[in-house]
């Protein structure tokens, strides 16, 4: 009977899967080792879960179905006691899930287990311990291990508890969820109904301009597929830009008082203007710019002080002298532009080209107002996007599958160099299909794209800090996630402390709560990065990096305790000495990146520590 039965749930799984990938997908989300479960995969694509919102639904919703799973498979190699505990286990684990109050992740800037919040609420495996009356062991893991994985726990104990229990730590394993950071997004007044595909600030007037795919914001103010989320009596809103245009806008760019976009339209409010109009925003009439271009538009630039187009029109690449487009394809061949950037005086070209010359180059190209100038060999995959950061140029690419592929390149040499593709280590994780668009901030490179990363035991997707760090002469790539969404990230901008992001993103999980942000929304920028964490306080450590001594302080609250973990969440240092800063030798600690927990009465917050 088995060997009939397996095969047909592998056939119910194949046609659930198709059916419901949707479901396995956020759920996976929640917890990856539904990936290692078939059994439960065929029960997902089977079950009838509702409607869940909140990611603390789905959380109910992920250990439902486990609980259902696990009560279904074969115990019967389990003695009395095993099954009569493991069946106890699995009626707390209902309790537990139908509470609906789960773990609070306000420690870290990423998705990670909790095993005991501040509150004192135990995550699924650590409430199985303390109901089965070894709680003691919960809190022993909790004091050493509190972001870890049931794979990567340590502490003496487990295996046998799971004995005991009736329980492998492969089930275990799976029970447990991952909580993601309590962000500090706005959601901008409820966003739009369609994608955005390009962002600019006017700072001067404090107004932010979207462009996409949309028609009206959610709270249904008419603006086609261009608006402006501005101030006026009632507070901040979503307003049309003089009727919009007639089609999808993908790039825009603001000089001197107009707004210029291009993209898929033939008018621009009542002017007609084909794929690239300008909007002037003194006098709000929207302006064609001759007889436009014959096909989309996916990147303007300003370069000598003219404007220049890119797209999938006729010549791929044209300028506009005044009075009409004049075309500049001496060495292009095929696919489209996607780039622009000026670059040590030069318009440099990114996109999914090929370059005519007697060796094989591709993707990119500089042109000096005159004629084309050979960068190197080009990039590994077509380009979306540029930046300068730290004086040097990046290009944002698309990922493909097998080794040749490229997310992040950087030209240097006179060549094009690997600096990110898809990889699986401690410090690197990253994969996904593309990065759309990047700006330097800093010391780090802000990436926008569909993706997912992570750093160490970080894990997010879509929007990321982008940085390299050299310890002990080896150089790790850091993909420090902002955000977890359900999406794409396509553009994003700054202003007044903000960081405003659009894409194809509909809802951004938290810690207590899924939200929907409709496309478009905006963090706090701090003077170091990301503010992705609501901390309580503010903290410091100097020296950072350091090879022994650090001291912790915080913006002026006593401390009360302060703790390390490394990359994995194992805690590896703690000292509860009170005062306004504490010292920290880290001389033993192994060189890597580390996390300090300050705690203080009013709260704790986190840094990064870098040991070398």
């Amino acid at each position: 009977m088995k060997g009939i039965f397996l095969p047909f749930m592998l056939l119910l799984l194949a046609i659930g899967a198709v059916a419901n990938n949707s479901t396995l997908s956020k759920l996976t989300v929640v917890n990856a080792e539904w990936q290692k479960n078939a059994d439960g995969r065929v029960l997902a694509a089977t079950a009838n879960i509702g409607n869940p919102q909140s990611y603390n639904d789905w959380i109910a919703t992920h250990l439902m179905l486990v609980e259902n799973t696990l009560r279904m498979r074969d115990v019967s190699s389990l003695t009395i006691a095993q099954q009569q505990h493991r069946k106890q286990l699995l009626d707390e684990l209902h309790g537990y899930w139908q509470a609906g109050t789960f773990p609070i992740n306000d420690y870290t800037n990423y998705k990670t287990p909790v095993f005991i919040d501040a509150k004192g609420t135990h995550c699924a495996v650590g409430y199985l311990m303390q109901q089965s009356g070894n709680d003691a062991l919960a809190q022993a893991i909790n004091s050493k291990e509190k972001f870890a994985y049931v794979h990567q726990i340590t502490t003496l104990g487990v295996q046998e508890w799971a004995d005991e229990q009736g329980f492998t730590i492969d089930e275990l394993a799976w029970i447990q969820p991952g909580y993601p950071p309590v962000t500090d997004a706005d959601d901008l007044e409820g966003g739009v109904n369609g994608t955005v595909n390009a962002m600019v600030a006017d700072a001067a007037n404090q107004i932010v301009y979207i462009g996409g795919s949309f028609s009206q914001s959610t709270k249904g103010n008419t603006c086609s597929n261009i608006a402006a989320y501005i101030s006026g009596i009632a507070g901040y809103d979503w307003v049309s830009v003089a009727g919009g245009t007639n089609g999808p806008i993908n790039a825009m760019l603001l000089q001197n008082g107009k707004l210029y976009v291009g993209g898929s339209f033939s008018n621009a409010g009542s002017v007609a203007a084909s794929n690239v109009a300008v909007y002037d925003i003194t006098s709000g009439q929207w302006q064609a710019l001759g007889a436009g271009l014959n096909d989309e538009i996916k990147a303007l630039a300003f370069y000598n002080g003219e404007l220049y187009a890119g797209g999938h029109h006729t010549d791929m690449l044209s300028k506009w002298n005044g009075t009409t487009w004049q075309g500049i394809n001496n060495l292009l061949i095929g696919g489209e532009v996607r780039a622009l950037e000026v670059f040590n005086n030069e318009l440099v070209v990114g996109g999914n080209f090929d370059i005519a010359t007697g060796a094989p180059r591709k993707n990119v190209i500089g042109y000096d107002g005159t004629n084309p100038v050979i960068m190197g060999f080009g990039t590994a995959t077509p380009v979306n996007d540029f930046a300068v950061h730290e004086g040097k140029l990046f290009a944002a690419c698309d990922i493909v599958q097998g080794t040749d592929t490229c997310a992040l390149a950087v030209f240097e040499n006179s060549n094009w160099t690997i600096r990110l593709k898809g990889s699986d280590g401690l410090m690197d994780a990253f994969g996904g299909n593309n990065i759309k668009h990047i700006e330097s901030n800093g010391a780090t490179l802000l990436a926008a794209g569909d993706f997912w990363c992570g750093s160490g035991m970080t894990m997010g997707n879509n929007l990321m800090e982008y940085s390299q760090q050299t310890i002990d002469t080896i150089t790790y790539n850091i993909c420090e996630p902002l955000i977890w969404n359900d999406s794409a990230v396509h553009t994003f901008t700054t202003m007044g402390g903000q960081l405003y992001f659009g894409g194809a993103f509909s809802i951004m999980y938290s810690a207590s709560a899924t939200d929907t942000f409709n496309h478009v929304a905006a963090l706090a920028l701090q003077s170091t990065g990301i503010d992705k964490v609501k901390s309580a306080i503010s903290v410091q450590a100097y020296p950072n990096p350091t090879a022994n001594i650090v001291t912790v302080k915080t913006s002026g609250e006593l401390l009360t305790a302060v703790e390390v973990f490394d990359i994995t969440g194992r805690m590896v240092l703690a000292n509860s000495s009170k005062g306004s800063s504490v010292m920290l030798n880290v001389v033993e600690l192994p060189n890597g990146i580390y996390n300090i927990r300050a705690h203080t009465n009013k709260g704790a917050g986190s840094i990064r520590l870098v040991k070398n």
